[in-house]
This record gives structure tokens, sequence and C-alpha cells, in this order.
């Protein structure tokens, strides 16, 4: 897990990433700022890759996002290793289907 700036982090929080993870959050950061990308006093960003729990899932380079806002609700976006967002599990299943990394039988 990486908090963004400004958060307080924990020593036991902290741990040592891939260095496809490093290289996707900071494709990730360097991205132009959207109108929903903009951090909220307040709210909170983490990052996540396929080492945290609930997300073995990811392959590798793959980050999840969670944006906490002030009313308590969790937003979740996931990000390939070239920084493209994609909004939901099944988006991302979708993408590694189409591009034949993964084979999925409905």
């Amino acid at each position: 897990m990486v908090k963004e700036e400004g958060e307080s982090s924990s020593s036991r929080d902290e741990k040592q990433r891939s260095p496809l993870t490093i290289a996707t959050l900071q494709i990730i950061k360097e991205q132009p700022r959207r109108r929903g990308k903009r951090k909220q006093p307040g709210g909170s960003i983490m990052h996540f890759d396929n080492t945290d729990p609930g997300y073995g899932w990811l392959l590798p380079g793959w980050i999840a996002e969670e944006r906490r806002v002030l009313s308590g609700r969790l937003y979740r976006y996931y990000y390939d290793p070239s920084g493209r967002q994609y909004r939901t599990q099944r988006e991302v299943l979708y993408a590694w289907e189409r591009s034949g990394v993964v084979c999925i039988d409905f």
C-alpha cells in the first residue's frame, strides 16, 4: 500500500515495491490532472499492487487506487503499466482477455 503525501504512514505500512509497480506509479503521477483526479481536502488516496491482500489477482505492474472522500464513499480505479485507467475489475479482466494475456471462459 502506498499513501499519497500529506497522509500519516507508519513504517509497518511501507514495503518494497517491484520496479514495475514503481514505474506505473510514476506514470500515473506524471499524467495531467483531470477534474476527477484532484485530491480533495480530507480525502485519502492509497495505491495497492498484486502483493497487497485482496489484490493478488492483479498482474505485475498493475495498480489499484482507492480514493475515499469526506462522505465516506470509496472509489476504486485500476491502472495498467502504461497508465491507462479502468473503473471496474470487469474492465480489467476484459482488457486482459482482449490483449491475449488471460483467457476467460464465462
